[in-house]
């Protein structure tokens, strides 16, 4: 009984998390999440040649239609900013998109089990 209260209890902050920190930011979609730690490592680092692969893969899946608008929109702001050589903000921009995600009902389910 206390196992499954510690889930639930679990669920509803991640849920609380997610929701107080993510406004304004879209949700990225499940398979595209290892692009914003992909992102943020190249951002952080100062990394020109890793942010243009992510770019590369960001760009190839909003043409194949992979990509939502609004996920590629968040991730080019992201991209240009760190081109212009803003890496600060870029950096702080992609911790914010981090954050902003929030659980899949897939995800709860699993955390429930």
């Amino acid at each position: 009984m206390g196992s499954k209260r510690s889930s639930v209890a679990l669920v509803a902050l991640v849920v609380f998390a997610g929701v107080w920190s993510g406004c304004g930011r879209p949700q990225v979609a499940p398979e595209h999440l290892h692009l914003t730690s992909e992102l943020r490592t190249a951002i952080s680092t100062q990394n020109a040649e890793w942010l243009e692969r992510v770019e590369t893969v960001v760009e190839e899946h909003h043409q194949a239609d992979e990509m939502s608008d609004r996920e590629y929109k968040a991730f080019r702001s992201i991209i240009d900013r760190a081109h212009s050589g803003d890496w600060r903000a870029a950096e702080q921009e992609v911790l914010a998109l981090q954050k902003a995600q929030r659980p899949t009902p897939e995800q709860v389910d699993r955390v429930r089990r």
